[in-house]
């Protein structure tokens, strides 16, 4: 079997009228790259790169796919997919493996493994070798421009719909006001439920120590992303200085980027985007670096991509995704999501049997 065509096309989302909002910027959606890559056997795979904000962003990944990517790809085999995707941030080192690049490598890659999940019949969390039959899932629901009327309706609807994990956004000029939207959902959801905060990189060392110890005593399972995503000795001081987790990896990109990070103990929980870090192959090797410094592991986003993946980890945590519905038709059960059991990287999961 070989790789015979890549084929892309754009998706170009309209900009929404009331765009979400977090600490560090508004994100009024940008469409996607979608990747088909086909094999002599008949076979396809899919992947994309998707964008919440920068329109021209998809148009850039599609070039570097088409002009840099795919002469690399194709006429290769797709079962090497760990040695192509290697040749792919070589072939990118004259630009750089980051950045936007690295949304096209992770694209491509996802395809690849969708394609061995097809040759083989099975979902790719049964092909790599699942550590579980499901997954805790939060419900991504607090983003910064809803009301607290808005919020508190989320995050009971979300209770309603089977969650158990939410996560709320943070990073208002004040403590005060950060404290008032977590109080707030508390009363809203309880004290026994998960809740997570993410302050999207926009405070300091100092501010991020003295609003994390107020969280940490309003019982906040952990404290995402309140640092710059590469200051290291930041997180590390961070980390020394709480008991409340600190979640950090989003905004990495390639598997080396993580590595500072564990080795000066400056993350709790690790996240890797699967855009940027550079599709599948590389997310399991963050996962796996995770693991053997006995760190837990949680994906940034959601999707039937990250529920497989996260499947075949020891250490995973959670599954970030959002409230279900016709664009997110995840199985909940006791808040967990049931993974899929369709070929490559089906989405949808069976129902929970009942009796």
């Amino acid at each position: 079997m070989k790789v015979t065509r890549i084929e892309t096309s754009i998706r170009v989302a309209e900009a929404s009228r009331r765009p979400i909002r977090d600490a560090l910027q508004t994100l009024p959606g940008a469409g996607s790259v979608d990747v088909v890559v086909q094999t002599s056997d008949g076979l396809v795979g899919q992947g994309e790169a998707d964008f919440g904000r920068v329109a021209g962003a998809p148009a850039v990944v599609q070039g570097i796919i088409e002009q840099i990517l795919a002469p690399v790809v194709v006429g290769r085999n797709p079962a090497f997919v760990r040695q192509i995707h290697e040749e792919m941030l070589r072939e990118l080192e004259y630009v750089g493996s980051a950045g936007l690049a690295m949304f096209g490598v992770a694209a491509i890659d996802t395809a690849l493994w969708d394609i061995l999940g097809k040759a083989a019949g099975w979902p790719v969390h049964r092909l790599l070798g699942a550590a579980r039959d499901r997954i805790p899932a939060y419900a991504m629901v607090g983003w910064m421009n809803y009301t607290e009327d808005e919020l508190k309706s989320h995050c009971s609807r979300a209770m309603e719909q089977g969650f158990r994990a939410l996560k709320v956004k943070i990073g208002y000029p004040t403590l005060e006001e950060d404290m008032k939207r977590i109080e707030a959902v508390r009363a809203t959801v309880g004290k026994d439920t998960a809740l997570m905060v993410d302050a999207n990189q926009v405070l300091n060392t100092a501010e991020a120590i003295r609003r994390g110890r107020a969280f940490q005593a309003a019982g906040c399972y952990w404290f995402e992303e309140p640092l710059p995503a590469a200051d290291v000795e930041g997180y590390a001081e961070l980390t020394r200085a709480l008991d409340l987790p600190v979640a950090t990896g989003e905004n990495l990109y390639g598997k080396h980027a993580f590595t500072p990070f564990v080795r000066a103990g400056a993350v709790d929980v690790v996240q890797g985007d699967l855009r940027r870090a550079g599709g599948p192959t590389a997310i399991l090797t963050i996962a796996a670096m995770a693991d053997a410094h006995r760190l837990p592991y949680a994906s940034h986003g959601g999707g039937g991509v990250n529920l497989n993946l996260l499947a075949t980890m020891p250490n995973a945590v959670y599954l970030e995704t959002g409230l279900v519905g016709p664009r997110n038709r995840i199985s909940l059960d006791k808040g967990c999501a049931l993974l899929p059991h369709g070929p490559g990287f089906t989405s949808e999961a069976e129902p929970p049997r009942r009796g």
